[in-house]
């Protein structure tokens, strides 16, 4: 007999994708696979959804957040997703599994996350649903808008196509690190640890990039959003794109500081590469689109190519780029980290 811990995650999904649909019918455009699903609503325009599940105890602990924060980072996963695929959110349910013990003060510090987020970026929430459960957990659905002339896959990137990341990757990894060593802020210094470990409990989906190329009027050619690690994401793009890459080391926008003395050591390369939780975008575009997009957010990190995903390294050798990000069924470890979506 085979268990789910045999298959891990992505195995998993696409064996479960197998028995549900093969193949998409329209209206609908794009299933499983992708950051969400998309469908035509009307013409030349599409809708994209999206959910996300956060289990108490796996994807967020009480001995690290408040429930604001849990309220606010559900959303924000959902937010995100519908950026990776350059649409705008519009509409949110919330399905809530609830102890029946659970202090209901709780609850109203839950929604005001969720309603404060969800509010800032004009998204209202329409329904759900609540049942008992043994412990809390949330799923969220969103549903986003986006002109079809506008949308962006995974599955566009050409080769010769620049690969670019927004904001600095591996900062909300470190800040989780911090907080499972129950780190000493005095240590490294109270801004630094402020900084790090508010991009893992309150992280941003980036929106305003959306907004700001379609002032634009251009968008990349394939986006994926950064839930499970840089390196990982990078070989979505290219299995989905059917291509590789070359990442240039000297040109990931990396942490400043890097933490010393946590349980396990790692390096500032092995956070902005395999840690998750950035929420930042991760995507490709030609020379000519990339002269149009304002870069001060942006940073161009490599390259696709024929085949392969490699690290240039500072040192000038090539190598080998593993996805190493993480799987929710195989790791020992688990992290508070995205999944496949849709």
């Amino acid at each position: 007999m085979e268990f789910v811990e045999d298959a891990g995650e992505f195995n998993l999904i696409g064996r479960l994708t197998a028995i549900s649909s093969s193949k998409v019918r329209p209206p609908v455009m794009v299933g499983v696979g992708d950051d969400a699903a998309v469908y035509e609503s009307s013409e030349g325009m599409l809708q994209v959804i999206t959910t996300d599940a956060l289990i108490e105890g796996y994807h967020f602990d009480y001995a690290f957040y408040t429930m604001e924060q849990v309220g606010n980072k559900a959303m924000v996963v959902n937010l995100s997703d519908i950026a990776a695929m350059n649409a705008r959110p519009i509409l949110a349910t919330v399905a809530l599994g609830i102890p029946s013990s659970y202090p209901l003060e709780n609850l109203d510090a839950l929604y005001h996350g969720l309603t404060h987020v969800a509010s800032t970026y004009g998204v209202q929430i329409v329904g759900g649903d609540t049942t008992r459960s043994p412990v809390l957990m949330l799923s969220i659905t969103v549903i986003g808008e986006v002109a079809q002339s506008c949308i962006v896959y995974r599955d566009g990137a050409k080769l010769g196509d620049y690969i670019c990341v927004s904001g600095i990757v591996g900062e909300a990894a470190m800040g989780l690190d911090l907080l499972r060593n129950d780190a000493d802020p005095s240590i490294i210094g109270q801004n630094i640890w402020d900084q790090l470990t508010s991009r893992h409990l309150m992280p941003v989906p980036r929106l305003d990039l959306v907004d700001q190329w379609a002032s634009q009027g251009v968008h990349p050619s394939a986006m994926i959003d950064i839930s499970d690690g840089l390196a990982n994401e990078i070989h979505h793009i290219c299995k989905a794109s059917d291509c590789g890459a070359v990442l240039w080391e000297s040109c990931l926008p990396l942490p400043e500081e890097c933490p010393t003395g946590l349980d396990p050591p790692r390096s500032s390369l092995d956070y902005g590469l395999n840690g998750g939780d950035d929420y930042e975008l991760l995507f490709t575009a030609s020379a000519d689109v990339l002269n149009q997009m304002s870069l001060d957010q942006i940073t161009i990190i490599g390259e696709i190519t024929e085949q392969d995903v490699r690290l240039h390294r500072i040192s000038g050798t090539i190598e080998s780029l593993p996805a190493k990000g993480h799987d929710h069924f195989t790791s020992a470890d688990p992290q508070d980290t995205n999944s496949e979506d849709a």
